[in-house]
């Protein structure tokens, strides 16, 4: 009778293996799957005593010892919606609700109605809130804003160009760049410059349209006999007439390099200021860092959140639940958060998905295997049930 059930502990673990099997097969096409296998350790009973010296242990079977994670990366497909993120390497994306946290590495985000990135199953994705120094705030959820970006006055700006060193005097040169006023109308700011009689030294004069208003800025600058000008800083003032803030004072911060008097044409080779006028959010993109980075209608574009990634010291310690997402536990230790594509954590793709890691091919030869097993040790079962039949016909 020992045998019978020795024999039926296999038949139940080949089962048990060609289940994970079919799991793991069936699973080949969703997203961010990790395939499992089982290992399996012999089942021994007591030690039996045949004389002081010696003694035998009976094997009594097999037993199922665990299940074990593949945790190698998949593959990445692309999808075409910007609002997927895949993983390449370390790491977890996180996700809250009101019943917990749970980690997953399958990134099928979206936005709701609020502006919120959730997953498939409404969970909001965990990130860091990015200030307007370009450090990372508190970890928490990722809800972007539809509030339009209100409008800034111009407070400060820049300017490179070069003044055509062979300019006759009394000549002059004119570029426009823009500024904004505090109602986020922009204003065409025109200079103005002439060469005067004086070796290397220029007059420059600030203008804006009537309708907006007037300005007498007005200068001077002196190049060396190189045509480099000494850093300085110059103040345009602007006297509004359009009903927003006046007066409007503009400092023109000229660095060293800024203006050059070469013998070459005159021309403005790069402009910035501070200012901007209203807008809405137009464009969302994500970087290989996890940067969500806006682009909104008035051209501004600004860094908004990181996503956050968790890691453990041990995987394979983590609860799988439904849905591709794990907890946390004991085993796992406790999550180890940090920003996406810095230090030990993964990069992330935008508009992809990690695929099943499942090994078709392996899968395959493995049931191959598990079947044949299976079909031994029912074959055995037939063999010993015919043994057990003929000893009963014995008596």
């Amino acid at each position: 009778m020992s045998s019978f059930y020795t024999t039926l502990t296999g038949l139940n673990a080949f089962h048990s293996q060609i289940e994970q099997i079919s799991n793991n097969m069936a699973n080949v096409e969703t997203t961010a799957y990790k395939s499992n296998s089982i290992s399996f350790e012999e089942v021994l009973t007591n030690t039996m005593s045949l004389n002081s010296a010696s003694s035998v242990v009976a094997g009594k079977g097999v037993s199922i010892m665990g299940s074990t994670t593949c945790w190698e990366q998949g593959d990445l497909t692309e999808t075409g919606n910007t609002n997927d993120l895949a993983i390449s390497g370390e790491g977890f994306f996180i996700t809250t609700n009101e019943y917990g946290t749970y980690y997953t590495r399958d990134g099928s985000f979206k936005y709701d109605e609020d502006g919120l990135l959730i997953n498939d199953y409404g969970m909001a994705v965990q990130g860091y809130a990015i200030n307007e120094d370009g450090t990372l705030g508190s970890l928490g959820n990722i809800e972007l804003s539809t509030d339009p970006i209100l409008p800034t006055a111009t407070s400060e700006m820049t300017a490179k160009l070069n003044l055509d060193s062979g300019t006759e005097t009394g000549d002059d040169f004119s570029t426009t760049v823009s500024a904004y006023d505090s109602l986020g109308n922009e204003i065409p700011l025109e200079i103005t410059f002439t060469k005067n009689a004086t070796a290397n030294e220029w007059t420059w004069a600030a203008s804006i349209p009537a309708g907006t208003g007037t300005t007498a800025s007005t200068g001077t600058l002196t190049f060396d006999t190189n045509g480099n000008l000494a850093a300085s800083t110059k103040t345009i003032n602007l006297t509004l007439t359009n009903g927003a803030v006046s007066p409007q004072a503009i400092t023109w911060d000229i660095a060293a390099t800024d203006l050059t008097q070469y013998s070459s044409d005159s021309a403005l080779s790069a402009s910035s200021q501070d200012g901007n006028a209203t807008g809405t959010l137009a464009k969302i993109t994500v970087g290989d860092d996890g940067v969500i980075t806006g682009t909104y209608s008035n051209g501004e574009i600004r860094d908004l959140y990181q996503v956050a990634l968790a890691q453990f010291s041990n995987n394979d310690g983590l609860d799988k639940v439904d849905d591709s997402l794990y907890v946390a536990t004991g085993s796992s230790g406790a999550a180890v958060v940090g920003a996406a594509g810095t230090e030990d954590y993964g990069s992330i793709t935008a508009g992809a998905l990690e695929v099943s890691n499942v090994d078709m091919a392996g899968e395959m030869a493995d049931l191959v295997i598990a079947q044949r097993a299976y079909e031994a040790c029912a074959k055995l079962m037939t063999a010993e049930s015919e043994i057990m039949q003929t000893t009963v016909n014995m008596t």
